[in-house]
């Protein structure tokens, strides 16, 4: 039922302003936000070393073109 319920919900929510679906979207999101597991966060480590393995794949490729 809540699916049908979400379904009939998103239905006019596409007729709206693409403003008013950003600004309902946001809305959202941030309701949603405080529900996410904090043991999920990146630290800042975890941050640095997805940098340098992108920046190296991004070398890798550019050298094998």
């Amino acid at each position: 039922m809540a699916a049908q319920t979400a379904d009939k919900l998103y239905a006019k929510v596409r007729q709206l302003p693409l403003k008013e679906r950003l600004r309902l979207a946001a809305l959202i999101l941030n309701d949603v936000i405080p529900a996410v597991d904090e043991g999920t966060v990146w630290s800042e480590e975890d941050l640095q070393d997805i940098v340098r393995a992108s920046l190296r794949y991004g070398a890798e490729a550019d050298e094998e073109s």
